[in-house]
């Protein structure tokens, strides 16, 4: 039996769509019906509606370690995929609580139940920079610095309690995805700007940054819990690509005309600071912060080689993912 936490997000739910698909019994972690209702819309993306019906779904909660315990029964794989991705300083303490002590409970009793293989699924925003400018790969240790964002310093202790479990004699594999590209709920994560530049994006932002489609990252995860691999992690990225290329990309997949005008610094900065005025004046949702701003004008660059390298992993070309992605979402 495979248990699969954040089975409602973007990776858990194609995930859980690969493993029926080859057969496996699942288990998977959820916290309320309406999310549900999104992986049943990823299932009928693929004609599979029949094996959403085969998922023993299981109500908990990560931070809450006793309501975890008879989760385990039966279960010999964990695919561990749920997080808490957001801006918002208001989620500072649901994003410790989901990514940190989450992560924490769930490798404590995958140690007590002797859980076989434990598949972490992390991410580029745990690791660090290197000074020369090289491509970002799974040596290049974290730092903590003014312009790491919340997420980061959660993504980077959730993986550490992953290593020290790996310490203790669990059989571990970290994967360390870039900005995922798939279909899901299109007001979520990633996806989000799929909507945004369909319905009239005027700007795009001069930085880049790594991606890759969700059928990569989950294909990756499966062949490496498949192997004898262990106590080791992998980015996983398609390719590089500046903002203005995705967008376009992204903009004549879905019909739109795409911008031709870079957002300059003052303004986002501009938007930034009315976002603060409405945060603290109505209590709206932040979206943006320092560090979102500091990502879309900084040019990051990453590196797969490792997996290509041990696995001849090959990955899907990102203008075939966006061209895939994009007629879902018109098809949506």
């Amino acid at each position: 039996m495979i248990l699969v936490t954040g089975g409602t997000g973007l990776v858990g739910s194609h995930l859980l769509h690969l493993l029926l698909k080859n057969g496996e019994k699942v288990k998977a972690i959820y916290r309320s019906t309406v999310s549900l209702e999104k992986v049943k819309k990823v299932f009928a993306s693929y004609n599979a509606t029949e094996l959403f019906d085969q998922i023993n779904w299981v109500k908990a909660d990560l931070a809450d370690y006793f309501s975890l315990e008879d989760i385990f029964d039966e279960v010999t794989h964990v695919y561990h995929c749920a997080a808490v991705v957001s801006f918002d300083r208001r989620k500072a303490d649901k994003m410790y609580e989901g990514n940190v002590e989450g992560t924490k409970n769930m490798v404590n009793l995958s140690l007590l139940n002797g859980i076989e293989k434990f598949c972490h699924v992390s991410s580029v925003a745990s690791l660090g920079n290197y000074a020369d400018g090289r491509c970002t790969d799974e040596e290049a240790i974290w730092t903590h610095s003014d312009e790491t964002s919340y997420y980061s310093i959660t993504k980077y202790y959730a993986e550490n309690e992953v290593w020290r479990a790996a310490e203790e004699g669990l059989n571990t594999v970290i994967v360390n995805p870039a900005t995922i590209i798939g279909f899901g709920d299109w007001e979520e994560s990633s996806t989000a700007i799929i909507k945004k530049i369909n319905y009239g994006l005027n700007y795009y932002t001069p930085g880049s940054n790594a991606f890759i489609g969700v059928n990569d990252v989950v294909k990756a995860m499966h062949q490496l819990m498949n192997s004898t691999i262990s106590g080791q992690r992998y980015v996983l990225i398609a390719d590089n690509w500046s903002f203005q290329k995705l967008f376009t990309h992204i903009a004549k997949g879905l019909g739109k005309n795409p911008s031709q005008k870079a957002a300059p610094r003052w303004l986002a900065n501009g938007l930034r600071r009315l976002d603060e005025m409405r945060y603290f004046l109505l209590g709206s949702k932040t979206v943006l912060t320092k560090q979102s701003v500091d990502t879309a004008f900084r040019h990051k660059c990453f590196s797969a080689e490792k997996i290509k390298t041990e696995l001849q992993f090959e990955f899907e070309p990102l203008d075939l993912v966006i061209e895939k992605v994009t007629e879902q979402f018109k098809n949506s």
